[in-house]
């Protein structure tokens, strides 16, 4: 990518799939060295997990840190491709709430988001949002555990409307691919919204347009109080969905267009949800088939 095609760059999505990166002790030493952010990589160095002979899995061991690590070096080569800026210079902080925010003066609008699940790790960045937010899951159910079982177990982070459409797929694949995609869009919002566990997630219901795979959120204050927010852009889709190993893993992103001139940023009230379940985002800015996934390889290379 050259310097001119940096430019017209608003937003980047990069993924990394840990299960493929078997640091060696001077690889893990190097990308530390790399991100150059002490406090960073002591919060990373402090996640254990227990392995089968009694010892703490650590470090390059162990898959959350190298999650993390990943995700805080996929983070530095989108500021570096979509700003610009030089390595050395790319500088984090964390908000009050522990949200990671670039703390480097720049004259753009930026803001980005990382999520994981199982080997794979994702970031994105944006030129044009207020803020954004991104989520991957794998589309399966815990093992053991009957489909039924495990939507009992999370009943409370649906709406009724919500659950009608999950349970309204042709069949016990559907409605699961329909869970997480609700799941995703949810996690998407509260992430870009920044409020993290303040958020109750019954009180976000999602109108899904599986056509066009964007959604519309409602806000719910109570029973008789809804508001539709038009200021905030969805879409979900399969980033992997050619690949046989990773097929099932879905995203989902959300753009906040608050002060985007091109967005209308009036929010409706919505007293009957019902008037909304034909409304479609046919102006999204980002959708399933324009905004592509970058795999990165262990050079972190955007090819």
């Amino acid at each position: 990518m050259n310097q001119n095609e940096k430019e017209f760059v608003n937003i980047l999505l990069l993924g990394f799939d840990i299960s493929k990166w078997k640091p060696s002790d001077i690889e893990w030493k190097e990308i530390n060295d790399f991100i150059n952010d002490p406090i960073e990589s002591n919060r990373i160095s402090n996640f254990k997990r227990p392995n089968k002979d009694g010892s703490w899995l650590i470090g390059k061991d162990n898959d959350s840190a190298k999650s993390s690590t990943i995700g805080r070096r996929l983070i530095i080569e989108l500021v570096n491709n979509m700003l610009s800026l030089d390595y050395n210079s790319i500088k984090f902080k964390r908000t009050q709430s522990n949200k990671p925010y670039l703390s480097t003066a720049i004259s753009k609008k930026f803001s980005f988001n990382i999520s994981h699940d199982s080997n794979w790790v994702i970031a994105i960045g944006s030129l044009i949002s207020d803020s954004i937010g991104i989520d991957i899951m794998d589309s399966k159910i815990p093992r053991n555990q009957k489909m039924s079982e495990f939507f009992d177990t999370m009943s409370s982070c649906f709406t009724d409307n919500e659950w009608k459409i999950i349970n309204q797929g042709k069949d016990d694949q559907t409605k699961i691919d329909l869970f997480f995609i609700h799941w995703c869009l949810k996690e998407s919002y509260i992430k870009a919204d920044g409020k993290g566990l303040n958020i109750e997630l019954k009180t976000l219901e999602f109108i899904v347009d599986q056509i066009n795979q964007t959604a519309q959120i409602i806000i719910i204050n109570d029973k008789k109080n809804k508001t539709l927010l038009n200021n905030y852009q969805f879409t979900y889709f399969r980033p992997f969905k050619n690949d046989k190993e990773n097929n099932s893993f879905v995203i989902a992103i959300c753009l906040d267009l608050t002060n985007n001139n091109n967005n209308n940023n009036n929010n409706n009230n919505n007293n009957n949800n019902n008037n909304n379940n034909n409304n479609t985002l046919t102006n999204n800015i980002i959708t399933k088939d324009n905004l592509p996934i970058q795999i990165l390889e262990s050079d972190f290379k955007i090819k």
